[in-house]
């Protein structure tokens, strides 16, 4: 049952609507799997986009980036946003789907052509009903989300000035296919990066007492780092310290003498960011120096903050979910360690970010997002695409409440 604006109402069949087109949105997504993009160096994914709404008969702009944002709707009413990502991972796929990737070393291994296939299949629909509508709805085809600049671009580039609420989603591969989730509160946490240089003295491998390992200190900051979150936080708290990636020498029979170490730290607490941040520096310094070497540390603060979903925003989502999907499909899940730039936008604007499941042990789907076998259940894809409409269209019915967006 939808919203549409016109005497004694009508009523929209949002399953049987996505159902209607689901073979063109499953063949986009495929399209975009197969030719996945880095974070600002999404051109043709952006070409695409563009390409289906104007098939779709839906007016965008042209973005300063690979941005692309698009507007259905007369204007009237209430302005709300709907919002996928297009960015793919540096991963080099190993699936063995038909559609794997045919850019080496890249990959959308975390759903985010699911969500642009989902997003223009909800903009076919609304667009279908765009005369009968209340309001007015933005899409958001953002760009690096990975890297957490493209929520800024949007934002900064005023898209989203005059949005009175907004709404995300994201697949899933450790969610059974079938399950949502839509929680008010904290969801995912703030995302920090950091990176240990480690100078030591470089020589010959035979002789060791010649030269001050890199590699060795490298090893031993790794493990201490490990103990910031297990002795220094409070257990009730949550917060991750992960190292990534490691890079010290050139070949076998060189010690090395300078190392880099990068990694990224979740946290849902200012304060407990903060804190981890000095016991890095500390564990840093104080170890290279017991190895005689030296470090430095760059410490990027708050390249997103933790995604909180409004509690207004939360219930809209919900009363237009409980109209589509059963009582027992829509479930609890435990908040994330995983970041999520959406988070920009909810410092300014009242959002919801939902969790859709896209695993299915049955076929073989089972595996983690950013792992490089990493696959969904198609039906996923479906289901996104009813969120973003039934969203949307409990959205509009609400009163109109400004918000100021600050960049």
């Amino acid at each position: 049952m939808c919203f549409i604006r016109e005497k004694g109402g009508i009523n929209m069949d949002i399953a049987k609507e996505t159902k209607l087109i689901s073979n063109y949105i499953i063949g986009l997504r495929k399209y975009f799997h197969r030719y996945p993009e880095l974070s600002m160096q999404e051109y043709n994914t952006s070409k695409k986009i563009k390409e289906e709404l104007d098939r779709i008969g839906i007016r965008y702009e042209e973005g300063v980036k690979t941005e692309v944002v698009a507007s259905i709707g007369k204007g009237e009413g209430r302005t709300i946003a709907l919002r996928a990502d297009m960015d793919a991972l540096s991963i080099e796929e190993n699936t063995g789907v038909r559609y794997s990737s045919e850019n080496k070393g890249v990959m959308h291994a975390c759903g985010h052509d699911a969500h642009m296939a989902s997003l223009i299949g909800a903009a076919m629909i609304l667009k279908k009903y765009e005369e009968n509508l209340l309001g007015k709805i933005i899409l958001i085809f953002q760009p690096s989300e990975e890297n957490s600049l493209g929520a800024k671009l949007i934002s900064e580039q005023g898209y989203l000035d005059d949005v009175d609420e907004i709404f995300g989603l994201h697949v899933f591969g450790d969610i059974e296919c079938g399950k949502i989730s839509i929680e008010e509160g904290p969801r995912m946490a703030a995302s920090n990066k950091f990176r240990i240089k480690v100078t030591g003295k470089a020589g010959h491998a035979g002789k060791p007492h010649q030269c001050v390992d890199a590699t060795l200190v490298s090893a031993a900051i790794v493990m201490n780092l490990q103990s910031i979150v297990s002795r220094e936080i409070d257990p009730v708290d949550s917060a991750v310290v992960t190292v990534g990636h490691i890079k010290s020498g050139d070949t076998h029979n060189i010690i090395s003498g300078e190392a880099i170490i990068e990694g990224t730290v979740r946290s849902f607490k200012v304060s407990t960011a903060k804190h981890i941040q000095q016991s890095i520096k500390r564990v840093a310094y104080s170890t290279a120096i017991a190895y005689g070497a030296t470090a430095t540390v760059e410490y990027d603060i708050s390249n997103h903050p933790a995604v909180i979903n409004d509690s207004e925003a939360v219930k809209t989502a919900l009363e237009g979910a409980k109209k589509i999907f059963k009582e027992e499909d829509i479930i609890s899940v435990p908040r994330m360690m995983l970041g999520e730039d959406f988070s920009i936008y909810q410092k300014s604007i009242p959002g919801v970010f939902a969790f859709v499941g896209a695993s299915n042990e049955d076929i073989g789907i089972d595996y983690p997002n950013h792992n490089d076998k990493f696959n969904i259940d198609e039906k996923a894809i479906l289901i996104s695409t009813e969120l973003y409409v039934a969203y949307a269209l409990e959205a509009l019915k609400k009163e109109v409440r400004r918000h100021v967006f600050r960049h």
